[in-house]
């Protein structure tokens, strides 16, 4: 079996069961859409009057929902200084444990509102900790030519989670099958190694070797391995030199961190005003205001083409790269809502009015699932220097998870004002979205996180990054064929083999090392 065979193994294997933090995302922030209108859940935790009607009051309905968004942004933001302390493995084995806690507490739940509640503060902190995490795992522990693939699927396993429980909607068997995916998450963290860039920070030097090696099933002693643990040792000695990391640093011009940071919170920022979760959390009141018969199938349908379209989008990451994606899904996004939105207002109640609806509605689903929607993640995991990615990366999830509970109380207070009209605020924010995607997101395409860093500390503008890789290239080459050739000049051809000497040395005592267990 080839290296690149082996090296492509380990990155699905990753895909496979780090993803699955997507699905928890998925199903927990859909599940109530659909226990809300269940009789039994209405019984068991709403309020009935004296005929016996029972009914779960709007209050309760948004506290449930809110909870979880409120419990994800504190896990999202106050996960990245733990896993920056001991490590990305440890502290999504402990935040994944407290979402088991919390889901077991949502399924064993009879009649007590306040034990829901508890419940859902739980499981948000372990939604919040892991959507922020993984995708920095993954950034950092995939290899770079798969990394858009890798990252990319967090968002194809959110949209499975959503059909998931939307074909599941009866009371306990979408509460209790969070649990099944919360514990197969917890096992492939369980069987995955340590982040190769935590332990180079520890100097654990012989540990991240191995676990390197481990990640591209590789040999300790691979030629690709030294080379990429030069690359982490250079990383690793310029972040010492800076010091501790903190939220503080996240927030500095210095290196361009703020503008890194901006990046990563403003790109999860657009992926939710795109109107995604409008059309997922109140798209049965969005169809019956567009004056649609059947909501139902329509939610259906709305929810298979945001899992179908995902594959497609996951795949032109790593093809086409980052901004074409970005930038094209953006503007059929924009198309879709102004079309939708213009289609509702003009023909109200009208067949075939309704037929056109489904289909702009379907190209904005399918354009968010095959754009936006995976991109963002890969963006904003794959954007800051190894140092200081745990802290900044769950700073963007925590903005995504804000914007999300903003949204669902803002919302149906906007739909009830001008109807179906809310799609042309989605446009407007499309729109935004496209420049801002223009402007200020480069493209990082098949680059190591440490050239991504070198680009941004480079100062190319983003319309402009695609011809960075090259030109380090160039460069690299001159310099060299330059370094070389006043070695040879200056110091006799003895200095190669005392040089080529020194590294062997040092590789060697690091692979005795990595293979002692």
């Amino acid at each position: 079996m080839s290296a690149h065979t082996r090296s492509s193994k380990k990155a699905l294997t990753l895909c496979l069961f780090q993803s699955l933090a997507g699905v928890i995302f998925g199903w927990s922030n859909s599940e109530g859409s659909g226990l809300f209108n269940m009789d039994a859940y209405q019984r068991r935790f709403g309020s009935c009057d004296a005929a016996g009607v029972c009914s779960l009051s709007t209050t309760r309905q948004s506290a449930i929902t809110g909870l979880l968004s409120v419990g994800a942004v504190i896990g999202a933001v106050g996960s990245g200084s733990v896993a920056d302390r001991f490590g990305l493995r440890l502290t999504c084995l402990t935040f994944i444990f407290i979402y088991l806690i919390g889901a077991a507490i949502e399924t064993s739940s009879v009649n007590t509102y306040g034990q829901i509640c508890v419940a859902r503060l739980l499981t948000g902190l372990g939604v919040g900790a892991t959507s922020g995490l993984v995708p920095v795992f993954q950034a950092e522990a995939s290899p770079p030519r798969f990394r858009g693939l890798v990252t990319g699927s967090f968002q194809l396993c959110v949209t499975m989670g959503i059909w998931g429980v939307s074909m599941t909607n009866f009371w306990r068997i979408p509460v209790g099958l969070q649990m099944v995916w919360a514990a197969l998450l917890f096992v492939g963290f369980v069987l995955s190694p340590e982040s190769p860039r935590f332990l180079a920070k520890r100097e654990r030097w012989a540990e991240c070797r191995r676990s390197l090696a481990n990640l591209r099933g590789l040999p300790v002693d691979h030629a690709d391995i030294d080379v990429e643990m030069d690359e982490v040792r250079a990383a690793a000695a310029k972040d010492k030199e800076r010091g501790q990391a903190s939220y503080a640093e996240c927030f500095s011009p210095k290196d361009r961190i703020l503008w890194r940071t901006m990046i990563g919170v403003l790109v999860q920022i657009g992926q939710q005003v795109t109107g995604i979760n409008f059309f997922f959390s109140y798209g049965v009141q969005f169809a019956q205001t567009a004056g649609l018969s059947n909501t139902y199938i329509f939610q259906i349908i709305l929810a298979s083409v945001n899992v179908a379209m995902s594959f497609p989008g996951i795949l032109a990451v790593d093809r086409s790269g980052r901004r074409p994606v970005l930038l094209v899904g953006a503007a059929l996004m924009f198309t879709g809502q102004i079309v939708v939105g213009a289609v509702s207002k003009a023909y109200p109640n009208n067949a075939i009015a309704g037929d056109v609806l489904i289909a702009f509605t379907c190209l904005f689903i399918a354009s968010f699932a095959s754009s936006w929607g995976p991109v963002a993640w890969v963006v904003c995991g794959e954007t800051f220097p190894i140092r200081l990615s745990n802290l900044c990366v769950t700073l963007g999830t925590g903005a995504n998870w804000l914007f999300n509970l903003i949204i669902a109380f803002a919302a149906p207070q906007i739909q009830a004002r001008i109807g179906t009209g809310i799609t042309f605020v989605w446009a407007g924010c499309l729109a935004l979205s496209f420049a801002f995607a223009f402007f200020c997101i480069p493209e990082t395409k098949g680059m190591s996180i440490e050239e991504v860093d070198a680009m941004y500390l480079s100062g190319y503008p983003a319309w402009r990054s695609s011809a960075f890789k090259k030109a380090q290239e160039e460069a690299a080459i001159k310099s060299h064929e330059k370094h070389y050739s006043r070695s040879m000049h200056r110091e006799g051809p003895d200095s190669e083999g005392k040089s080529s000497q020194q590294t062997s040395a040092r590789t060697s005592a690091e692979v005795d090392a990595a293979n002692v267990v």
